[in-house]
């Protein structure tokens, strides 16, 4: 898993352990940039901004053959121990132009270290068997929500920093899965608290207010309200922050049941901090709840739950893009919500 090899990575390659080929695949490119730039550092030193000498070489397999790649990770290194050849793009290559990266793979060239970028790779294919079986292979997929907390713990241990297991979940709630916006946020951090300082919940909130869940919030309220445009505005933004659809989608039906708890308790009387322990929020969230809460009718609730099932059925089953149908969704309930039916 993600978690574990990149530390185990990084580790091995600081300590000099080098291997001779490495094929890196996955969506989560700050991983595996920061994995090739430990690389850069460790083989070609202080001439790791130099892409001009004889120890390393570049390609994209969109305008070089595979096969040329590999002769140049064959070629010895000249005034230095070991070259370093970097390729991008091996998901564009077809099954039968990688058949010449199997049998490499059974003898790469020691003096060599290659490495092989794609987004994805197809496991099924020999030559990816191939490059498994001999440990090349490192898979970078997207780090779920239950494992940004440890890794913000360890990113935070590697500066000299300690932080509070809920402001760790704080951060990571408020960053997102963006992995370039959660660094970004703990350097604030570090330079906020100082070095071998502690970060603590409270100045998480203070430093980074915008979060996943204040996001739905703003988006949910949008909806109640019936304002398309920023319903849309909120929605864009926050697949642009790359949000998985099905998961907003699931933030989506959660909240409206929020909401009709809600309303169903309003209707009841029922004091406001009782209120929000039954919906389940802070009482400072509960408002955001309140006001989609007295706008939308029982009926325009029910059409909207609806519209959520039938969408969780077409993410599950459509060939339509995920952010297409998701936005879709998100003008059905707005205009549901503005119905007042």
């Amino acid at each position: 898993m993600p978690e574990r090899e990149e530390p185990d990575l990084l580790c091995a390659i600081e300590r000099g352990e080098i291997a001779p080929l490495y094929c890196l695949h996955g969506p989560e490119r700050f991983l595996v940039d920061r994995v090739v730039a430990a690389l850069r550092q460790k083989i070609l030193g202080a001439t790791a901004g130099d892409n001009s000498g004889f120890s390393y070489e570049a390609f994209d397999l969109k305008e070089v053959a595979l096969i040329e790649v590999l002769a140049a990770a064959r070629t010895l290194p000249m005034f230095a121990k070991r070259r370093l050849v970097i390729a991008r793009g091996l998901e564009q290559v077809k099954a039968d132009g990688l058949e010449p990266l199997t049998v490499y793979a059974a003898h790469p060239n020691p003096s060599t270290c290659l490495v092989l970028l794609a987004e994805k790779v197809d496991g099924r294919l020999r030559a990816f068997a191939a490059l498994r079986r001999a440990g090349y292979l490192h898979e970078f997929a997207r780090l779920r929500d239950r494992e940004l907390g440890p890794f913000i713990a360890r990113e935070a241990r590697t500066r000299g920093l300690t932080i509070d297991s809920d402001a760790a979940l704080a951060l990571a709630n408020a960053a997102g899965p963006d992995l370039g916006r959660l660094m970004q946020a703990l350097e604030q951090l570090e330079i906020y608290v100082g070095r071998a300082g502690r970060i603590s919940r409270a100045q998480v909130e203070e430093l980074v207010p915008e979060s996943r869940e204040r996001n739905v919030f703003e988006l949910t309220k949008a909806i109640g309200t019936g304002d398309t445009r920023r319903a849309l505005d909120l929605v864009t933004n926050m697949l642009r922050n790359r949000e998985p659809p099905l998961r907003v989608q699931a933030m989506l039906l959660r909240q409206l049941r929020q909401i009709w708890r809600a309303k169903e308790l309003a209707a009841a009387n029922v004091p406001r901090a009782e209120m929000a322990a039954a919906v389940g929020l802070p009482p400072f969230f509960l408002d955001d709840v309140l006001v989609p809460a007295r706008r939308m009718s029982v009926a325009a609730l029910r059409r909207s739950f609806e519209c959520l099932y039938q969408a969780d059925r077409a993410f599950k089953s459509s060939r339509v893009d995920p952010e297409v149908q998701l936005t879709r969704l998100v003008r059905q309930l707005t205009e549901e919500a503005g119905t007042r039916r």
